[in-house]
């Protein structure tokens, strides 16, 4: 790392595949499927290691990361975003000819547009219909009005079918402690198995009962009454599950390498790696400042400009002009989604983030 032009963002490969592994494990004794999430690294290297551990499908944001995850044999895809522009909705469709497709939705709009561009295509996909168990982004709300509208929408869909039930338990991220995030694990859980079964009741099947995050995945104290789970950050994991006490310092696989360009006072220096390197997201009060100094937890990154970190602290001024230091990100999804390549820890090799932008001349 001392010769590396930085900033630059630097993996752990062998954390990867720790952290690879205990997911898989965690879905096993959980009985559910694994479809972890891409959007998290956009890497075939890691895809391909989460699909050898035993992942039943992944699951995407972006139609770009669809195309990557096909084009590296995923059995099962889901898209959990609305495909609502024509655009969108023409790549995924070409993708039901080629894998099992499954599209994430909340309106009828949308499921309607997806039937009749399966149809048009001669193609087969399914369709999720997201509920919101507290996140309040996309999903209509739990429960017997939720599951009455699916029902009668699932009657008219014929080449995009109806598959099930999905929500996402990202307000454990505003959790004030681990008991914050234990809750939202039983309210995302909670929110499918309640529309779930009242679909059911209604005489519709339900064969999906999809959840999934990071944290709620680790948190979960039972599975009873869903099939799968959807993480995606803990490849990673970052300063963020960390302050949530989901995990250790010693599960965080990525950080940014910097270096250390100016030392103004004894009690800040400055960094070459700013928001366009770390990313600037702050997603939980319980890990301070815009992320964690490797080996030196008494340093707090304060403040972000575009090409500039100030990390403060009593021992700041101890660090000399041209010290290297590795910085743990708050947001690890944000952040591998800023760079082309990932080093390997060690310089053993790197890794390429192939599966940035929206669409591939935007990589």
């Amino acid at each position: 790392m001392d010769s590396m032009p930085t900033p630059a963002l630097i993996v752990d490969p062998s954390t990867v595949d720790r952290n690879i592994a205990a997911m898989a494990t965690r879905a096993r004794s959980l009985g559910v499927e694994l479809w972890p999430h891409v959007k998290t690294h956009k890497c075939a290297d890691i895809l391909a290691r989460q699909l050898e551990a035993g992942a039943a499908g992944v699951s995407v944001a972006t139609v770009r990361e669809a195309e990557l995850a096909a084009d590296q044999h995923a059995p099962a895809i889901l898209i959990a975003h609305p495909p609502a522009s024509p655009e969108r909705l023409s790549r995924a469709v070409a993708l039901a000819g080629r894998v099992r497709l499954r599209v994430a939705l909340d309106s009828e709009e949308v499921a309607r547009a997806l039937d009749e561009a399966c149809r048009d295509a001669g193609v087969i996909a399914e369709w999720l219909w997201e509920v919101d168990c507290g996140v309040g982004r996309t999903g209509t709300p739990p429960g017997a009005a939720t599951a009455e509208r699916v029902a009668r929408l699932a009657t008219h869909t014929t080449a995009a079918t109806f598959a099930g039930i999905m929500a996402f338990g990202g307000h454990a991220y505003g959790a004030r402690d681990t008991d914050g995030v234990r809750a939202a694990a039983r309210e995302e859980r909670d929110a499918v198995v309640s529309t779930a079964d009242a679909l059911e009741a209604l005489g519709v099947a339900v064969p999906v009962r999809s959840a999934g995050s990071t944290p709620t995945a680790h948190a979960l104290d039972h599975a009873t009454g869903l099939t799968e789970l959807r993480p995606g950050n803990y490849v990673f994991h970052d300063a963020t599950q960390v302050g949530l006490g989901v995990v250790t310092i010693d599960d965080c696989a990525l950080t940014v390498a910097a270096t250390v360009v100016s030392r103004p006072t004894d009690g800040r220096v400055i960094l070459d790696a700013g928001s366009k390197a770390l990313g600037a997201d702050r997603m939980t009060e319980l890990a301070p400042g815009f992320g964690t100094v490797v080996d030196h937890p008494e340093l707090i990154v304060a403040k972000l400009y575009e090409e500039h970190a100030i990390l403060s602290g009593a021992e700041a001024g101890t660090l000399p002009i041209g010290t290297r230091v590795r910085v743990i990100p708050n947001h690890a999804c944000a952040a591998a989604n800023l760079h082309r390549t990932m080093h390997h820890l060690g310089g053993s090799g790197e890794w390429t983030v192939a599966a940035r932008g929206w669409r591939p001349e935007l990589r």
